[in-house]
């Protein structure tokens, strides 16, 4: 299987959704992390933010339809952001981000 049906299924069982931004009129997979106990071990496994006020922070992941400009943002408090290199370096993310259904 490549790389970009790989992402495909991943986005899929974490529970991405598909969503088109009429402003850019671009279409973008995209997951937003709001629960307290995610938000903090995304900060702290993927930013090495330890210490730091996470109340009502929230995390948008996304990625175009194309497979081009991964990224993921913070939101509501904390001025972070990555833009991943590559296809291998999102999809490495995404493992770790627990399923929200069970693909078969």
């Amino acid at each position: 299987m490549e790389i970009k049906e790989q992402i495909l299924h991943l986005l899929l069982q974490k529970g991405f959704n598909f969503r088109f931004y009429e402003s850019q009129k671009l279409h973008f997979y995209t997951k937003e992390i709001t629960e307290p106990v995610l938000v903090k071990w995304f900060a702290e496994e993927n930013c090495n933010l330890h210490d730091y006020d996470l109340t009502n922070v929230s995390i948008t992941i996304e990625i175009m339809s194309n497979f081009e400009s991964a990224q993921y943002v913070f939101l509501n408090g904390i001025e972070e952001h990555h833009l991943f290199e590559d296809l291998d370096e999102f999809k490495e993310l995404l493992e770790k981000l627990p399923n929200q259904i069970e693909l078969r």
